[in-house]
């Protein structure tokens, strides 16, 4: 995250480097970002980018912040109402997370986060969506309720939460880096949401 020295800037400033910061992501792939288009732009001296941000990573987590951010916000409500349910919680999921991300200020970073999900290994961008995935489903994991899940151990539920979890990567990819058509992504992600949840009911079912 930024240091104290970059907090403490004038707004006019920090304006000025996010702005920059901002083109630099959304013009190029994350390989290829440069710190010293960004500098340029922002016009402010090398070693002072180094004193603000690690870096190119520290900065792009910093972007991503408000993104962030913005959709904890939305989760931590939709949780409150719906109890921890998973079906609920990821049937609206991606229309939110597509949202959020489409605004023209997240548009190109989140596309440029989200272009390393395809790649198998470890990359910035699948570090990230694994770090929201674990603070997502600690958090859940506190409003499930038994009656929901009550023929599911936690580790089968987590299982769950991860298949559902990569439903979500792969609709993601198909939309902000493969461009295919947002409805029909969504569509298609629906479909496999509700196949899943139909053969967690047969259990249920065969249990009770």
């Amino acid at each position: 995250m930024p240091s104290e020295r970059f907090l403490n800037l004038p707004e006019e400033k920090k304006k000025r480097i996010i702005k920059a910061s901002l083109k630099e992501f959304s013009r190029v792939s994350y390989d290829e970002i440069s710190i010293n288009r960004i500098i340029q732009d922002a016009e402010i001296p090398r070693g002072s980018f180094y004193q603000y941000f690690e870096d190119k990573k520290d900065l792009q987590t910093f972007l991503l912040e408000g993104f962030r951010d913005c959709m904890e916000s939305k989760i931590k409500i939709y949780l409150d109402e719906e109890k921890g349910d998973l079906f609920c919680f990821f049937k609206d999921a991606l229309e939110e997370i597509v949202k959020v991300g489409m605004n023209e200020e997240y548009k190109g970073v989140c596309k440029n986060v989200f272009s390393h999900l395809k790649y198998a290994g470890p990359c910035n961008g699948e570090e990230i969506f694994a770090e929201d995935s674990r603070r997502l489903f600690a958090e859940i994991k506190e409003k499930i309720k038994e009656t929901y899940y009550k023929n599911y151990s936690m580790e089968e539920i987590t299982l769950i939460w991860e298949i559902l979890f990569q439903l979500v990567k792969e609709a993601i990819v198909r939309i902000f880096l493969l461009e295919e058509p947002e409805d029909q992504v969504v569509e298609k992600y629906h479909k496999k949401i509700a196949i899943i949840e139909a053969g967690m009911k047969v259990k249920e079912t065969k249990n009770a």
